[in-house]
C-alpha cells in the first residue's frame, strides 16, 4: 500500500477498544483512536485531549508521540483485525485539526480493510469536505450555546458536500432548558443535510427525558431518538 512522498506525523492521546456510547451506533464494539488537540473551547468538556510525549495502545504497550500514520496503522492491524470489530472510531478532541495526518491514517487503515467512523464537530467543514469521501460513517455534533458555550453555524453546515451527506448522522446534547429559536435552528440545520432524524443526549445523562423537547421535534416532522450515554452508565471509556 505505497503512499508516495508522505511523512506526516500525528499526536495521539490514546487507543482503546470499547463500546460506542453515543448516537446511531450505540452498543457497537469499536477501536477508538483519540487524537490530541482541540481549539473549540466547549465549557464543561470532560475529555482529556492534551498533547503528551507518549500514549497507551489498548493497555498492551506505550508508544511515542509523534507517530507516523503508516506505523500506527500497522501496529493497529497487528493488534486487532478488521473482522473482529465494527469499525475504528477516530475521535478527539477534534481530529480534523490534524487533517494531513488524519488523511494518511485513514488511507492506511482503509487499505487494511477497516471501516472508518469519524467523530467531529460542525466547526471545520472545509476540512470535513476533504476527508469525507474517505470515511464510511460521520458522527456530526450540532453543538449548542446553552450546553457548550459555542454553537454550530448554519452557514458552515450549508457548505457540506452533497456527496458525503448520506454518511452523516447528527447527534445533539441538550440541557433541560430549551429555546425554541434554537429548536428552529436545529430543524434548519437538519434540512440542509436532508436529515429527518437525530440522536439526542441530555447533558446530565438523565434517564428522565424532557418530553416537551422531543414532542417539539416530532411535531415538526423530525424523529428524535433519546440515547443515554451508555459508556457513562457502564462506567467504561
Amino acid at each position: 500500500m505505497p503512499l508516495q512522498n508522505t511523512s506526516s506525523e500525528g499526536f495521539i492521546k490514546e487507543v482503546f477498544t470499547s463500546i460506542q456510547g453515543e448516537g446511531k451506533y450505540v452498543g457497537a464494539l469499536q477501536l477508538f483512536v483519540r487524537l490530541s488537540g482541540c481549539s473549540i473551547g466547549c465549557k464543561g468538556c470532560d475529555t482529556d485531549y492534551s498533547f503528551s510525549d507518549s500514549f497507551d495502545l489498548d493497555g498492551i504497550s506505550v508508544l511515542s508521540n509523534p507517530i507516523t500514520a503508516e506505523k500506527l496503522s500497522y501496529i493497529i492491524y497487528d493488534h486487532i483485525k478488521p473482522n473482529s470489530i465494527h469499525s475504528i472510531s477516530i475521535t478527539g478532541g477534534e481530529p480534523l485539526l490534524q487533517k494531513d495526518f488524519l488523511k494518511e491514517l485513514i488511507f492506511y487503515l482503509k487499505g487494511y480493510g477497516y471501516r472508518i467512523f469519524l467523530e467531529t464537530s460542525g466547526f471545520f467543514i472545509d476540512r470535513l469536505n476533504e476527508v469525507g469521501d474517505m470515511v464510511d460513517i460521520i458522527s456530526l455534533d450540532f453543538k449548542l450555546g446553552e450546553s457548550f458555550g459555542v454553537e454550530f453555524s448554519l452557514d458552515e453546515i450549508g457548505k457540506i458536500k452533497d456527496e458525503i451527506k448520506d454518511k452523516i448522522y447528527v447527534k445533539i446534547v441538550l440541557k433541560d432548558s430549551f429555546d425554541f429559536v434554537v429548536g428552529r435552528k436545529i430543524l434548519d440545520g437538519l434540512a440542509l443535510l436532508g436529515k429527518t432524524e437525530f440522536y439526542l443526549h441530555f447533558f446530565d445523562n438523565c434517564i428522565k427525558t424532557n418530553k416537551i423537547i422531543m414532542n417539539y421535534f416530532y411535531s415538526n416532522g423530525v424523529d428524535v431518538f433519546y440515547v443515554p450515554q451508555l459508556h457513562k452508565l457502564l462506567e467504561i471509556k
